[in-house]
């Protein structure tokens, strides 16, 4: 009797370590097995959220494992021109709550930044923070609860924490007054993402997405879409000229394409990169019929850039 229940207990203890190895080997590289696990744990140290401080008071690798850096996504949102509610509704639906679940696996950092009249330079990083597991079965490798290091409760927890501070954040980035910009700068804010750590959007990551939410019409002193995608006696942007035809344009003593081909990234930091844009309608500032042109045009620069994942998502016509 005493043998056979010694048998049993070495063949369960066994059997767990087999599935909890299994379990491990699914994980994708520098995913942590476990929420606290020993060599990797995942930052839970939340303070209380306080929506007039930087981040909420949060530091931006919150949620995130310690030793690793298993993907990023950037939200790059264009609040230059002004938004109607149900633009804002959209971008809403797009890059929060069950959107962002749906779309983010568990410990990828998920950060914002706005685009507005600040120069790229000068603009900082709305939030950031690291998306936490659900502890519930989904498309993603590890969303669920390890049953051999994790517990439900604490899993819960914690998630709960990470929705309540994500949905503060959208509170605050929506509910905003933005004041209508002088310029749209999209292509600088662009190359800024891509070329500058200080963003942490780097190579690093062997997942990253960056997602434009803009409506595309890039406007400075040195060249705007607002001239080059007006054809005929029209007073609102119409159809865009080719991209070609963009590349010859002057800017002082050089070209759009020496300008472009100056500051755009370099080959090797866009590994494992993703480009989703999410265009923004804007019919009451341009006329029907320019999305095509001007889809068409972004399509060339990401080319033109080396930028071969891309996807462009266009919103509905606002009725």
């Amino acid at each position: 009797m005493f043998r056979s229940l010694r048998a049993l207990s070495i063949f369960l203890v066994y059997l767990f370590l087999l599935n909890n190895t299994a379990y491990a080997d699914k994980f994708p590289t520098g995913y942590p097995e476990c929420w606290k696990d020993t060599k990797n744990a995942v930052d839970t140290n939340y303070a209380p959220m306080d929506s007039a401080k930087k981040n909420l008071g949060q530091h931006v690798n919150l949620f995130c494992p310690i030793n690793s850096k298993v993907g990023h996504k950037f939200f790059l949102v264009d609040f230059t021109s002004p938004l109607k509610k149900a633009q804002v509704d959209w971008i809403s639906q797009r890059i929060f709550k069950d959107a962002l679940i749906k779309d983010t696996p568990p410990y990828h950092k998920v950060s914002y930044m706005v685009i507005d009249d600040t120069a790229p330079q000068s603009q900082e990083i709305s939030y950031s923070q690291c998306r936490f597991k659900t502890g519930n079965k989904s498309k993603f490798v590890g969303e669920e609860t390890n049953d051999g290091c994790e517990g439900n409760k604490q899993i819960s927890e914690n998630f709960a924490a990470w929705l309540s501070l994500n949905t503060e954040f959208e509170k605050v980035l929506l509910g905003k007054e933005y004041k209508e910009a002088k310029r749209t700068l999209l292509f600088e804010y662009l190359f800024h993402v891509l070329r500058e750590p200080v963003t942490d959007f780097t190579s690093e990551y062997p997942e990253r997405e960056l997602v434009i939410v803009s409506d595309l019409m890039q406007h400075s002193k040195r060249f705007s879409f607002y001239s080059h995608c007006k054809q005929g006696e029209v007073l609102k942007p119409n159809k865009c000229r080719s991209f070609e035809s963009l590349l010859k344009k002057k800017i002082g003593s050089e070209t759009v394409k020496k300008y472009i081909e100056d500051r755009k990234p370099k080959k090797e930091t866009l590994k494992n990169l993703k480009v989703t844009v999410l265009y923004i309608n804007h019919d009451y500032e341009t006329r029907s019929g320019l999305s095509s042109s001007l889809v068409d045009l972004w399509k060339e620069l990401f080319e033109f850039m080396g930028i071969k994942n891309y996807e462009i998502i266009k919103q509905l016509a606002i009725i």
